[in-house]
C-alpha cells in the first residue's frame, strides 16, 4: 500500500500487473508439491545416489 501510494498508482494497477506472476508460483508450487522428482533432482544430484 506505501509503494502504491509513493508510486501514484492504485493497488488495483498493482494486482493486475503481478497476477501473471503469482500464477507461476502457484503452478511452480503445485509441481514440487505434488510430483516428487522435481523436488528431489537436486538432492539426487548433489548427493549421488
Amino acid at each position: 500500500f506505501v509503494g502504491c501510494a509513493i508510486g501514484g498508482i492504485s493497488v488495483g494497477q498493482v494486482m493486475r500487473t503481478i497476477w501473471p506472476f503469482y500464477g507461476g508460483l502457484v503452478a511452480a508450487l503445485l509441481l514440487v508439491t505434488y510430483v516428487p522428482a522435481f523436488s528431489l533432482w537436486l538432492p539426487e544430484l548433489l548427493l549421488g545416489r
